[in-house]
């Protein structure tokens, strides 16, 4: 439906205004401005309607899933691109609609800019998403266009702690390749996706493949339940109050959510290379509330990088005694001794807190909610790794255009 602007309104106004005095006074000049205002909507409307038809005609949208089998209730990452000509003087934002029977809302964006966001299916069966919204106005009018020709891919979800449609054997005709066993005692599969180069071929799923003409492998449930982390990065106090405020009520809203949905919540804070807080597994609403209302932006001391860690000085230590000139050998052996006890020496405080916190916790996936302000951002790249090395997924919750970190798995908006 077309939406005047509040420009439009004023000249609307403006026409009925110069009509009413012209209607009893007899004023033919009112009565002919009135009508060429009058005439001039119409044609500024008419004009957005073929400018709008020429966008519609180019729409053209590209869409990745990660994982188009999986089971109920399992996230998949969503990547959507949707190209179009954008007329001169036009404002056009674009959105992607995720599957009816799925949590989780896209991002809106501008037109050629990738969206990636996560979607969770909550019912089983065949289900596909829902088109995109197009949001396009000018400086006179505004209109929603809704693209549903744009459904694919097709995804399939299985119900939650159920093998398939004949408990998980892999036998007869059905899809019992959903739970079979694998070589971890209770593990099943927590979905399908598309075979990238580097993964076991083990994990490839033949049964799947040969169905959908392509290389497929098997992810474990057992990644994929569990309690949620969240872990929170504070800000420095150089930063603005109102924005701190509607970070903390995302990240506020998220640990309700997880906590309501999940069997609990870990929350881990950290700030410029320290923990601040960690609660662990935590199924009291309350005291995880409490938690977050007592943070506040931090004091910024010494910034991470300036401590190296041992893999770090052992890096330079083999450096150090590689070969070179003679003269040169000694000296390459000295330093060489010297930055491998330093190696043995430097706990990594920092590192060592992060992977004792996530040790307790039994999440397969860390939520990371960031401003990323300019600045040092080590401790972060060190949370993912530690994060990655005990195989968790990592998802970058940060403000549009804040950038992201190396080894995250997803970025979403806040």
């Amino acid at each position: 439906m077309l939406r005047p602007t509040r420009t439009t309104g004023g000249i609307a106004a403006l026409a009925i205004a110069l009509a009413v005095i012209a209607l009893p006074l007899q004023v033919p000049a009112a009565s002919l401005a009135a009508g060429s205002l009058a005439l001039f909507l119409l044609w500024r409307g008419w004009r957005f309607e073929q400018d709008l038809s020429a966008v519609a005609a180019s729409v053209a949208v590209e869409r990745t899933v990660d994982r188009t089998i999986l089971r109920q209730g399992a996230a998949a990452t969503v990547r959507v691109r949707v190209d179009l000509a954008v007329p001169a003087g036009f404002s056009v934002r674009v959105r992607d609609i995720p599957p009816a029977v799925a949590s989780g809302e896209a991002p809106l964006v501008l037109p050629g800019a990738t969206a990636t966001y996560t979607v969770r299916p909550m019912a089983p069966g065949e289900t596909a998403f829902g088109g995109v919204v197009i949001e396009a106005s000018d400086a006179f009018f505004a209109r929603d266009l809704v693209f549903r020709r744009f459904a694919e891919p097709q995804i399939r979800v299985y119900p939650a702690g159920r093998a398939g449609s004949n408990g998980g054997r892999g036998a007869g005709n059905g899809d019992g390749e959903v739970d079979r066993r694998t070589s971890l005692a209770g593990q099943g599969i927590r979905g399908f996706r598309p075979y990238r180069q580097g993964d076991d071929a083990r994990q490839v799923d033949w049964k799947v493949t040969a169905r959908r003409g392509t290389l497929y492998v098997r992810e474990p449930t057992g990644l994929e339940g569990g309690v949620s982390l969240i872990a929170v990065d504070l800000p420095a106090r150089t930063g603005d109050p109102e924005i701190f405020a509607r970070f903390m009520m995302a990240i506020s809203g998220a640990v309700e959510g997880a906590i309501n949905s999940r069997d609990g919540c870990s929350l881990l804070v950290v700030a410029n290379g320290e923990v601040v807080r960690f609660l662990p597994q935590t199924q009291d609403i309350r005291e995880a509330l409490a938690v977050l209302g007592g943070l506040a932006p931090h004091e910024p001391g010494a910034p991470l990088y300036r401590s190296p860690g041992p893999a770090v000085l052992a890096v330079r230590a083999r450096a150090a005694r590689r070969g070179g000139r003679e003269e040169e050998t000694a000296y390459r052996e000295r330093l060489g001794r010297i930055l491998s006890c330093s190696a043995e020496l430097s706990p990594a405080p920092f590192a060592a807190a992060v992977r004792a916190a996530l040790a307790r916790t039994d999440a397969d996936e860390v939520r990371l909610y960031s401003l990323l302000l300019p600045g040092d951002n080590s401790h972060l790249v060190q949370v993912v790794h530690e994060a990655k090395v005990r195989g968790m997924r990592v998802v970058l919750q940060a403000p549009a255009g804040a950038g992201t970190i190396p080894g995250v798995d997803a970025v979403e908006v806040l």
